[in-house]
C-alpha cells in the first residue's frame, strides 16, 4: 500500500514539474514530448479542448511510462488543472486514488482512467451540448463550399452523439444539401433505392461531390458557350428534340427550315424575302452559293466572293455590279434587292488580338449561318454528351 501511494507522490511531482515546463529526465524513458495541454481553470466551454489536447499529447508519449500507466496518466491529468472552481474537485480525486490503491487497484487498470475520465465529463461538460449541436445539425443548410459543409455536418453529429450511417442521420443530409445536388445523386446511376444495403454516409458523401465537380464542369461549359453566342451575336436556341444536345442549342432543322421562308404576301417577314431575292441572284449569276469552307478559302486569299478574284471584295466587285444590272433590267420587280455586306479584307490570323479585332468590328457582315459555324468549330461536339 505504502508503495502505491509512493508512486502517486512521484507521479504527481512528476506531472507539475512538467506543467512548468521543467524536463524531468528518467533513466528510462526520458521527459515527455510535445506540447502539454493548456491549465483547465474549469470553464465548460474549454473542457471538450482541453480533453482533446490531453489526449493528442498522451498519444505522442503513449510508450512513456507515465502515460503507459493508467494511475499516472490520471494524476498527470490534474495537475494541469488550477483554479478556485477545479480545487475542490481535484482534492475529491485524489481521495479516489487513494482508496483504490488502498483496496488492492493495480495502478494497470484502465478502469481507474475510464471512471476518472466519465467523472470529469460528468462534472465540466456542457450538459447541453448535445442537443444545441443536435438543433445546429438539423438547421445546417449547404453553401457555397461542398467540402466545408460536409466537415461542418460530422462536426455537429459527432458533437451530438448521432451516428453518421444512421437512417435519421442520411434524411438530415438530403434536406441539408441543395435539392439539385440531391436530385442528381437520387438519379445516379449507381444509387438503388430497393437496394438491400443503404448506402452508408460515406457513399452519399463520395457520390454527391461526384455529382458537384459533373455540375461545375456543366456550368463552365455553359457559361463558355453563352458567351461564344454573345460574342458572334447570336441568341442560343435549343434544339427541340433534344434540347442541349447537339448543335449546342442550334435546331438541327434549322438549315431545312431556311428555305421554307414565305413571301411579304404569305405573310413572311421582310427582310427574310429580301435575303431570299439576293440569294438568288448570287445562285443564278455565280452559279452556286459558297460552303462554308469556300468562303473560308476565299477570305484566307482575299479573294471576292462574288467572281473568287483576288485583290477586291464582293461590295465593289464591277462583275456582281454589272449582273445586279442585268437582273434588274431582266426582272418585273422593279424593287433594288437588299445589299448584302461582304467580309472586309482578311487580317493576319497569326496575331490573335488582330484576327479577334477583325470579329468584333466585322461581325455584322458574316450571315447567321457563318457565325453560327465558328461557334460549331469553336466547341467540340462530343463536350456535352461526355458529361452524361
Amino acid at each position: 500500500m505504502e508503495g502505491q501511494q509512493e508512486d502517486i507522490n512521484v507521479a504527481t511531482g512528476q506531472a507539475q514539474a512538467e506543467a512548468q515546463r521543467i524536463n524531468i529526465i528518467t533513466p528510462s524513458n526520458g521527459a515527455l514530448k510535445g506540447n502539454p495541454p493548456f491549465i483547465f481553470t474549469g470553464d465548460r466551454n474549454t473542457s471538450r479542448k482541453f480533453i482533446n489536447n490531453f489526449d493528442l499529447w498522451q498519444l505522442l508519449n503513449r510508450h512513456n511510462d507515465t502515460m503507459k500507466k493508467p494511475l499516472s496518466r490520471v494524476v498527470t491529468l490534474l495537475s494541469y488543472m488550477d483554479g478556485d472552481k477545479v480545487d475542490a474537485w481535484k482534492e475529491e480525486q485524489m481521495h479516489i486514488l487513494e482508496k483504490a490503491a488502498n483496496d488492492g487497484v493495480p495502478e494497470t487498470d484502465e478502469d481507474l482512467w475510464k471512471d476518472f475520465i466519465e467523472r470529469f465529463k460528468n462534472a465540466f461538460t456542457n450538459q447541453n451540448q448535445r442537443e444545441e449541436s443536435y438543433q445546429k445539425l438539423c438547421k445546417l443548410k449547404q453553401e457555397d463550399s461542398l467540402d466545408d459543409f460536409f466537415a461542418k455536418f460530422k462536426q455537429l453529429a459527432f458533437e451530438a452523439g448521432v451516428p453518421l450511417d444512421d437512417k435519421g442521420t442520411i434524411e438530415t443530409l438530403k434536406h441539408a444539401m441543395n435539392k439539385g445536388l440531391t436530385s442528381a445523386i437520387i438519379n445516379s446511376p449507381n444509387f438503388d433505392p430497393t437496394a438491400d444495403t443503404p448506402w452508408t454516409f460515406k457513399q452519399w458523401e463520395e457520390q454527391a461531390c461526384q455529382s458537384h465537380l459533373k455540375w461545375k464542369a456543366a456550368a463552365e461549359f455553359t457559361q463558355r458557350r453563352q458567351g461564344l453566342f454573345q460574342a458572334f451575336k447570336l441568341s442560343p436556341r435549343q434544339n427541340n428534340n433534344n434540347p442541349g444536345q447537339g448543335g449546342f442549342g442550334r435546331n438541327n432543322n434549322w438549315r431545312n427550315n431556311r428555305n421554307d421562308r414565305r413571301t411579304t404576301s404569305q405573310g413572311g417577314y421582310h427582310m427574310d424575302v429580301d435575303a431570299t431575292v439576293t440569294q438568288n441572284i448570287n445562285a443564278t449569276d455565280s452559279g452556286q452559293q459558297h460552303s462554308e469552307a469556300k468562303k473560308a478559302e476565299l477570305m484566307r486569299s482575299n479573294s471576292c466572293f462574288y467572281c473568287e478574284k483576288q485583290g477586291h471584295q464582293a461590295n465593289i466587285c464591277r462583275k456582281k455590279q454589272a449582273d445586279r444590272g442585268n437582273f434588274s433590267g431582266r426582272s418585273n420587280n422593279s424593287r433594288e434587292p437588299t445589299r448584302v455586306n461582304a467580309a472586309p479584307i482578311m487580317p493576319d490570323i497569326s496575331d490573335p488580338n488582330t484576327f479577334a479585332d477583325y470579329l468584333r468590328d466585322n461581325m455584322d457582315s458574316f450571315s447567321e449561318e457563318t457565325r453560327l459555324g465558328f461557334i460549331e468549330k469553336l466547341m467540340s461536339k462530343d463536350f456535352p454528351a461526355a458529361l452524361n
